[in-house]
């Protein structure tokens, strides 16, 4: 589900419609290229640029596609100082975007399609239920009345999306529509930073669905799965079950007053005390026990450690003790081809960091059918 497709503007909510399929016109090239076998796919590589825009760091990843088959272009994390993002919001764009041009000149790329994430305690999500007969600007107007009633803040503050989903289980006259909200400075942050930094968003996703898209992309049909996202503020945990999600979130973090630095986890020689570990894996069983609840769901197949703090020695050995199921660190880069130009080394030590940036990334590819 991505949250404002296309250009973003705060302006307007953008209506959702079918991702169409990517068409290239009859020319010379391309007729070439039907002839020549492998000249379309070299040609007309399609990049995207995640970009993840943490509490201490900014995480970007840069993937192309051919068909279905991924390829990792280029990575970079940038620490930034406190006190430029807190709690999700962006309180120094200026900073923010210095820090987004720094990593995209670290990974040595100028991305031209652009996928950002927004905080998921910045946006209000709600089932609708409408008629199935509607068509899209019949939905479309129909989505804007009833948001009107359902969020809490003017209507000319705030940015919507929609996309209708299944037959609603109650009445298979009515069709389920997922509503998302935002509040427009959320976004204008995003412009703001971005704009700094000499990009153009094309895609403002929420991050636990650029984490969701990651968790199929490395977990594959094995489902339920469960994410635990460990950042430097914030622990969030994600059970995915096919195309559903669950997600909770708490502002906790091992290093709450720590700057940032290269993989959003401790400098260099800064010990983890077992009386800071034992509170996240309490931490960690409730929210899990949460989004057990809230999925109706018995068990999960495997959790996955993502985030800066998966690093920790011995944390996925304690969490699979203390959670009584599988625990690995989670790499969505698995299965996907690597440049030449990106270090493979590098690439698996900062996977679960750039977790989320993998996903955004993977959902703006999503929008185009190569």
């Amino acid at each position: 589900m991505r949250l404002f497709a296309r250009k973003v503007s705060p302006l307007a909510p953008a209506p959702v419609e079918a991702p169409p399929s990517f068409k290239l016109p009859q020319t010379s090239a391309t007729e070439s290229a039907m002839r020549i076998p492998g000249l379309a796919k070299r040609r007309f590589r399609c990049r995207w640029l995640g970009l993840d825009i943490g509490s201490s760091a900014v995480k970007v990843v840069e993937l192309s596609r051919v068909d279905e088959s991924y390829r990792v272009e280029a990575f970079a994390i940038e620490p930034m100082p406190a006190g430029s993002v807190v709690a999700g919001n962006i309180s120094d764009a200026r900073t923010v975007g210095e820090a987004i041009r720094r990593a995209c000149r670290r990974a040595g790329v100028k991305p031209k399609k652009v996928c950002a994430g927004i905080r998921n305690s910045a946006v209000i999500t709600k089932t609708l239920e409408m008629d199935a007969t509607l068509d899209d600007r019949q939905m479309e107007a129909e989505v804007t009345r009833e948001a009107g009633r359902h969020i809490p803040f003017p209507m000319e503050d705030v940015v919507i999306d929609f996309e209708p989903m299944h037959l609603s289980a109650r009445d298979p006259s009515k069709i389920d529509v997922l509503l998302v909200a935002c509040r427009v400075e959320h976004v204008a942050q995003r412009l703001e930073a971005a704009e700094v930094a000499g990009l153009d968003l094309d895609v403002v996703d929420v991050e636990s669905h650029g984490a969701h898209h990651a968790v199929v992309q490395t977990a594959g049909s094995i489902t339920p799965v469960a994410l635990a996202h460990i950042g430097a503020t914030t622990t969030t945990v994600m059970l995915v079950n096919g195309d559903s999600a669950v997600t909770r979130e708490e502002p906790f973090g091992l290093w709450a007053d720590w700057s940032g630095g290269a993989a959003d986890s401790p400098p260099p020689g800064r010990a983890i005390e077992a009386s800071a570990v034992d509170p996240l894996l309490a931490l960690l069983a409730r929210l899990l026990r949460l989004v057990l609840l809230a999925s109706q769901s018995e068990s999960v197949d495997r959790l996955l450690l993502a985030g800066g703090g998966a690093a920790i020695p011995g944390l996925a050995e304690g969490a699979a003790e203390r959670l009584g199921v599988p625990v690995e660190i989670a790499n969505a880069f698995h299965g996907m081809t690597v440049s030449p130009r990106a270090d493979r080394e590098t690439l698996a030590e900062l996977a679960p960091a750039l977790f989320t940036a993998s996903g955004l990334a993977a959902r703006g590819l999503a929008e185009i059918r190569t």
